[in-house]
């Protein structure tokens, strides 16, 4: 009787977790799992199974301190569930982040994390706004891109399947002295990122609505 009433309460307590992971958003969520100490606060979060083994993922980045507009000090978080609760499983530092995309942007049928650092390079020893790009493993994140640039420096990024093929566009708000701002579109190419073409700035809402 009482391995009955203790299994019941146990039952409701994990239905009550699982109503209660379903409602909340997934920056709540990952910033509830985090806690607000040593990680800081999360600016974004994503919850989807990366690489389709059954297993949901929830990705966030997260920043220390805000210094001239950009976020420093903060990670990228890879957290998996176990049971019915999330724990952190892998975290990727020393990347400042400040936007965060999950898509499959090589057509392989997983799913890349693509998030925006503001960090120098070693071929671009400056603070710049950068796209780095990471497979996962299953249990880690692997650098696929971390390029330090593309045509121009951008402000902006964004990933679309802009033509429906299964293969998410990389798209930026680039900038360059002397020219007009323009967006440019990009697509993987065995090992990095091929132009494809351009827009006009005005049309960035309506590409990545």
């Amino acid at each position: 009787m009482r391995f009955t009433i203790a299994l019941c309460m146990m039952l409701v307590m994990c239905a009550g977790s699982i109503c209660v992971a379903a409602l909340i958003s997934p920056v709540a969520l990952a910033q509830r799992v985090l806690g607000y100490g040593a990680e800081g606060r999360v600016l974004s979060a994503v919850q989807t199974d990366l690489d389709h083994d059954g297993r949901s993922e929830l990705i966030a980045i997260t920043c220390k301190s805000i210094e001239n507009n950009h976020p420093l000090g903060g990670k990228v978080i890879v957290m998996q569930k176990t049971q019915v609760i999330f724990r952190p499983v892998w975290s990727q530092k020393q990347l400042n982040p400040w936007k965060l995309r999950v898509a499959d942007v090589d057509g392989d049928g997983h799913k890349e994390i693509i998030t925006g650092v503001w960090k120098k390079s070693p071929r671009d020893p400056i603070m710049a706004k950068r796209c780095f790009v990471y497979s996962w493993t299953g249990s880690r994140m692997s650098p696929k891109w971390l390029g330090s640039r593309l045509s121009r420096r951008f402000i902006d990024f964004d990933v679309r399947d802009i033509n429906k093929d299964g293969w998410a566009e990389l798209l930026a708000i680039e900038v360059s002295p002397g020219k007009p701002q323009r967006i440019g579109i990009y697509r993987w190419s065995s090992f990095g990122f091929d132009w494809i073409g351009s827009a006009k700035p005005t049309m960035w809402k309506e590409i990545t609505r």
